[in-house]
């Protein structure tokens, strides 16, 4: 903790210093949260959340910058703070068509999935293909600032995009984590997507695991846009994310299945949207898609632009018979003054039972604006269900942004 705060107590005197020589440019934003709850034997608790989030970069050289985002909390009912580096890195952008960045970064792409602190080059080399690759170790779980070493956890990633005639494009991505010189995360990717006739959106994605030489996931969606409604089909085929090294392997492993049927239409402000969805637990052959062990949810919702959202959800099947609702409702009624009105009542089983159970939630809250830098939030939040009869939290954020 102490060496954290030190460097970025030194990063922001810096950062000070140099936008009153007007040396460089800067942007970001600065949130502190207090969160205000009790747990069950009645003891009143507040945890408090400071977060930073900015870019710098020198005035005349704005393709070299900085970019950080880093937070620190203490938890009363652990009576310490707890620091979280989630990215600082150093982004390079060379001529027009290739970017490095070294340092802890977010990277999805293909099957290159997770925070790594890592050097990542990606560029256009060709004029219908784009290639990234990055090399490093993965970042420390808790998120502290520290490197793991290279034999604990290091990684190497490739990923290829090239775009084919009649607005199609190919993606290949190669992704591997090895520890003691073992590999235990090792996968290939590919996806096939496009548009056809500007009304139709396609995409089709494998991931197969070079280690238990089976698929870690297969998707498919087909989307149709007009000018006030869509439709969408999608499937998803996943299994779940087991290090090789891991301690579950000793369990089989099966896939679930889902299948998601979805339409929408707009009219004037309003948006109606109605989803089915159906998902296969414990499946033992990808193409099987009904079992016993499966739910079926209907979503049905009401969305204006300016009021919020209603919604209606069915479910049957695995987990009981459940109905619920929500609506989440957001209104400016004075000139930056939004007020936030949200509720929600289920009726539900729990799958070890046949009892009916049921869970309400409520929260109200005032949002103050001040110009485009200041945003003050206060929220009350309100549940109650079978095992707690009356849960009372509160909320206060305040973001300031920040820039010249």
């Amino acid at each position: 903790m102490k060496k954290t705060i030190l460097f970025f107590a030194a990063l922001l005197t810096l950062l000070f210093i140099s936008s009153a020589l007007a040396q460089v440019n800067y942007s970001g934003w600065w949130q502190s949260n207090l969160y205000i709850w009790e747990n069950p034997d009645d003891a009143q608790y507040y945890n408090f959340y400071q977060g930073l989030q900015f870019r710098l970069s020198p005035q005349n050289y704005s393709n070299l910058y900085l970019n950080t985002y880093f937070r620190v909390a203490y938890r009363d009912d652990l009576d310490e703070m707890q620091e979280k580096v989630h990215n600082l890195y150093l982004n390079w952008n060379l001529a027009d068509n290739y970017r490095l960045r070294v340092g802890r970064q977010f990277i999805y792409q293909g099957v290159i999935n997770g925070t790594m602190d890592a050097v990542s080059l990606s560029g256009r080399f060709a004029k219908n293909l784009q290639l990234n690759a990055v090399i490093g170790t993965e970042a420390p779980f808790t998120r502290e600032f520290d490197l793991v070493e290279w034999d604990n956890g290091n990684l190497l990633g490739v990923y290829a995009s090239c775009k084919l005639p009649w607005s199609n494009s190919l993606e290949l991505s190669y992704f591997q984590k090895q520890r003691q010189s073992e590999l235990y995360w090792q996968q290939l990717g590919s996806a096939f997507l496009g548009t056809i006739q500007q009304r139709i959106n396609y995409y089709f994605r494998m991931d197969y695991n070079l280690l238990t030489e089976s698929y870690q996931t297969l998707r498919g969606r087909l989307s149709y846009l007009a000018n006030r409604w869509g439709l969408t089909a999608e499937f998803n085929s996943q299994r779940p994310r087991i290090y090789e090294d891991s301690f579950f392997n000793i369990f089989v492993v099966n896939p679930y299945n889902q299948l998601r049927l979805a339409g929408n239409y707009r009219m004037n402000d309003y948006e109606f949207g109605l989803q089915l969805l159906q998902t296969v637990y414990d499946v033992h052959e990808f193409y099987i898609l009904f079992k016993d062990d499966n739910d079926l949810r209907l979503v049905g919702s009401i969305g204006h632009q300016k009021f919020g959202t209603l919604g209606l959800v069915l479910q049957n099947g695995y987990g009981g018979d459940n109905l619920g609702y929500f609506a989440d409702i957001r209104y400016e009624f004075l000139p930056n003054i939004t007020a936030r009105l949200y509720n929600s009542y289920f009726n539900y089983e729990r799958t070890s039972t046949n009892i009916s159970e049921d869970a309400l939630s409520f929260l109200v809250g005032l949002g103050y604006r001040y110009k485009k830098v200041l945003l003050l939030e206060g929220e009350v939040q309100q549940s109650s269900n079978n095992i707690y009869k009356n849960d009372t939290r509160g909320l206060l954020k305040l973001t300031f942004l920040f820039g010249n």
